[in-house]
């Protein structure tokens, strides 16, 4: 490969980096959700640092970064997370020692080998570098690991990093006003830091603090000692150390763009508008913010969650698309819709259920002891096909606009569902708070639906069945999936039943995790509620200790004693899968009983470009102010009522 001059290098730069000039970074965030969806080399959530394949990304630096953080407009010089807990000031406190097995660590240490780039991101809570950041998350440029040592923090082992901007002959936008641009790396004076090598373990370290060498290799006698012998106090960097620059190196090149192009790509190729990459977020192209995609159709930058939309100097970007229908040939798995006998995966599962034909339906039911039952209606190719039937409402769900987006999850702040939402009938709010939408304006798809549904709840649980009054519609492109939860709220009928449109999709359900171990995990203490239930650790054990209990062979401290041993002694972070289903377009799954809400949690996830799951409820009036009672009134028209064909 013939090397490129520097003027063509700094115009790659200038393309991968977008820079604004001093001042403005090339992509910002307002929160972490906005900021993981939109960049591919950084999708941590939690903690600073992102890897894949064993090799980091990207890097956060925010808030506490540790002692002796150093910034300026070419090195960036901070502690490696691992090991550290937040103390009551808010402050991390390393109680682990790292090593080069420590996963941060090792992610580094594989960057710099491979010669990987890695994207670093500050944020305005960082206290060390040397001017007001104009954003709450700043993408800063391609930088690459340069150094990886140990420190000792309070008796504890540390590792910490040196990073160096990538293109060191282009100005970086947190410069300090008024900095001159930097000069060609060949025009500098940027002397070798002194290395030697360590008299007892005969490893060489870089001298890195001016006081004076010393062995910087944890596993040696002589780790973190001055020539003296003394330990080190107010330590500073070594002026050699942080003045000196490796050399260009063609070879370190980041595995992605800094700020992503996902709009150019979605102009040009329409049909990935449901697929994986465009459900993520993109970068605002006029002012450049990061976006998550919150909308069915598009994204908006004036995001209603995250900002004030009475603010007039308020980005007004937005791009809304028309979603060119997908056939429901392109995500039925070997073009066929509606086979006689669907494959259920029996060996997955550890409650086999009872399986009949009813016509047009293979029913499975599946009896979880006293706690509630699990009723598949799997359809087959002539119910599907009928008038308004599930392959019609597939087609037309996709022409409708029904006010599909994703919301903010109550229980982890700023992260956005892994679906679209919208509700109909009485409003549902759990671990999600949907907005909901009176039946009178749902379009007659939803109503078809909900006759359909209707006609399960009360064929799975007799007369007693309540009629829904509520009806939630999920919308999933590719690779969305809505993980481990439960319908348990209070306001909630014991019957749940949703309708399958599209993709296949896999239905997992599990004991909760404090019911599978017989503890809470965090308090690690002993539940109050000791059932024994399909799915637990240990049954035959638990059972033993239960009636040891009640016998009165074991005191109350002896008998939570044991369980606790029990309980330590479980490897698995997860219950096994009790039951899993695998949703195929038309079918319908019914849960009932309140108990089942409590006990176990169920997940669901989508395997093709698009699919549509109607779930209806009952909600306890009581629950809801009497002023939002009108939204679940309905009455069926008479095409609208199903009647099992």
């Amino acid at each position: 490969m013939p090397k490129r001059t520097e003027a063509q290098r700094g115009d790659d730069a200038k393309r991968q980096c977008g820079s604004k000039g001093k001042g403005e970074p090339p992509a910002w965030a307002d929160n972490r959700t906005n900021l993981c969806d939109s960049l591919g080399w950084f999708r941590s959530l939690q903690g600073g640092s992102y890897q894949v394949n064993k090799m980091c990304l990207g890097f956060l630096l925010d808030r506490d970064t540790g002692p002796r953080t150093y910034i300026d407009d070419e090195i960036v010089i901070t502690r490696v997370g691992g090991g550290c807990v937040l103390d009551v000031n808010g402050n991390l406190t390393q109680r682990k020692d790292q090593d080069e097995t420590t996963r941060s660590v090792n992610s580094l240490l594989a960057s710099k080998r491979a010669g990987i780039a890695v994207g670093l991101i500050i944020g305005n809570k960082n206290e060390s570098i040397r001017r007001k950041l104009p954003h709450r998350y700043n993408v800063m440029a391609w930088f690459r690991v340069i150094d990886v040592w140990f420190e000792s923090f309070n008796g504890k082992i540390g590792a910490r990093v040196c990073f160096q901007k990538l293109d060191l002959e282009e100005p970086s936008w947190w410069a300090l006003k008024g900095t001159e641009d930097p000069l060609p790396l060949r025009e500098r004076n940027c002397p070798s830091p002194h290395s030697e090598p360590c008299g007892t373990c005969y490893l060489f370290s870089k001298q890195i603090y001016d006081q004076s060498w010393m062995c910087l290799q944890p596993e040696c006698s002589a780790f973190w000692k001055l020539k003296n012998g003394e330990s080190p106090q107010l330590l500073r960097y070594d002026a050699s150390f942080l003045s000196s620059r490796e050399p260009f190196d063609e070879q370190i090149q980041p595995e992605t763009s800094l700020v992503p192009d996902i709009l150019s790509s979605l102009s040009q190729c329409p049909d990935a508008s449901t697929q994986k990459i465009a459900w993520r977020g993109v970068i605002c192209p006029e002012c450049h913010k990061c976006v998550s995609r919150g909308y069915w159709n598009g994204w908006v930058c004036a995001d209603s969650f995250s900002i004030n939309l009475q603010d007039p100097n308020q980005c007004q970007w937005k791009l809304i698309m028309k979603i060119p229908p997908i056939s429901l040939r392109c995500v039925i798995s070997d073009f066929e819709i509606g086979v006689c006998k669907r494959a259920i995966r029996l060996e997955d599962q550890l409650i086999r259920p009872i399986t009949y034909f009813t016509r047009p339906y293979q029913r499975f039911t599946y009896t979880i002891g006293k706690i509630g039952t699990i009723v598949h209606f799997s359809a087959n190719r002539a119910t599907l096909g009928r008038p308004n039937g599930p392959n019609e409402l597939y087609e037309r769900l996709q022409k409708v606009d029904l006010g599909l987006r994703r919301y903010p999850l109550q229980k982890c702040v700023g992260t956005l569902t892994a679906h679209f939402a919208v509700n109909f009938g009485m409003p549902y709010k759990y671990v999600v708070s949907v907005d909901s939408k009176s039946f009178s304006e749902a379009p007659s798809e939803i109503m078809y639906a909900l006759g359909r549904l209707s006609w399960a709840t009360k064929q799975a649980v007799g007369s007693k069945a309540l009629t829904p009054n509520e009806l939630l519609t999920l919308g999933y492109f590719e690779k969305m999936a809505i993980g481990f939860h439960d319908d348990g709220e209070y306001s909630l009928g014991p019957t749940i039943a949703t309708l399958s449109l599209g993709a296949k999709a896999t239905m997992k359900i599990r004991l909760k995790d404090e019911y599978f171990r017989g503890c809470r995990r965090r308090a690690q203490k002993p539940i109050t509620d000791d059932v024994v239930l399909p799915g637990c650790y240990k049954p035959e054990e638990r059972l033993k200790l239960q009636e040891q209990h009640q016998r009165g062979e074991l005191t109350t401290a002896e008998y939570d004693k044991r369980r606790m041993e029990l309980a330590r002694a479980v490897t698995r972070r997860e219950g096994e899968i009790l039951i899993c289903l695998e949703l195929h377009h038309g079918d319908m799954v019914v849960m009932h009983g309140s108990l089942l809400q409590k006990y176990y949690e169920h997940s669901v996830s989508s395997e093709d470009k698009l699919r549509f799951a109607l779930t209806s409820r009952y909600i306890n009036p009581d629950a809801v102010p009497e002023t939002e009672h009108y939204k679940g009134h309905f009455v069926l028209k008479p095409d609208q009522i199903y009647d099992g064909q």
